[in-house]
């Protein structure tokens, strides 16, 4: 059987049920948490977190998103997606993005209607 979102193999019995949907236990979660860019409390457990850990690093997609926004020098969601294709899934790229702009790695604006993403 093969999950109905990334298309890898479940053993039977692994499988999730999720509107009409079998899915692998990583998909299932991400279904029933999506990446949420307005979040007051994940903002402040981010913030808090990177206080008290000063020296904790990124993992290797936030180093890639960082990456691509420093090139360009801002980016749009969709640039983001594009440029990164094959190196990550679009929702582990917005997931990764939701928890860097909360850490404070990077601004999410808003400018005449288009969503802007650049550092700060």
């Amino acid at each position: 059987m093969k999950c109905a979102r990334c298309r890898l193999e479940i053993q039977r019995g692994e499988e999730r049920e999720y509107n009409q949907e079998s899915l692998c236990e990583d998909c299932y979660i991400d279904a029933l948490s999506p990446a949420k860019f307005c979040d007051p409390w994940a903002d402040y457990a981010a913030k808090s977190f990177m206080e008290n850990n000063p020296g904790s690093g990124l993992n290797e997609n936030q180093v890639l998103i960082i990456e691509a926004i420093k090139e360009a020098g801002q980016a749009d969601p969709q640039f983001l997606t594009d440029r990164l294709k094959g190196r990550m899934p679009p929702d582990v790229g917005q997931r990764e993005t939701a928890a860097l702009h909360r850490m404070g790695k990077i601004l999410i604006e808003n400018n005449k209607g288009q969503v802007v993403i650049k550092l700060p």
